[in-house]
């Protein structure tokens, strides 16, 4: 769930590489869900917040599409490298 440090990863742990609202990170393994990318891009935020999440160059190979947006409970599955994700805090009334 956490994105690892570039530095402990070795050229065999083959990292996927996404960029979540323009940050790059490392990431071990290649299904994000919606709650994940929402800790990932706004650490600590309050639990019952809720986010608008977009992705552009995701792997559509296992039924997913290559862009699209995400809901809770929905998850993506990213390449090895270019995956982008757009989370944002969506204000409520």
């Amino acid at each position: 769930m956490t994105a690892a440090p570039q530095e402990k990863i070795t050229q065999k742990d083959k990292p996927f590489e996404v960029a979540i609202n323009g940050t790059e990170m490392s990431l071990d393994h290649n299904v994000l869900t919606y709650e994940e990318l929402g800790q990932l891009a706004h650490p600590g935020h309050d639990p019952e917040a809720k986010f608008t999440v977009t992705y552009r160059n995701a792997d559509p190979s296992r039924g997913g599409q290559l862009n699209g947006t995400l809901i809770a409970g929905e998850k993506v599955t990213v390449k090895k490298k270019g995956t982008t994700f757009d989370v944002r805090l969506t204000t409520r009334s």
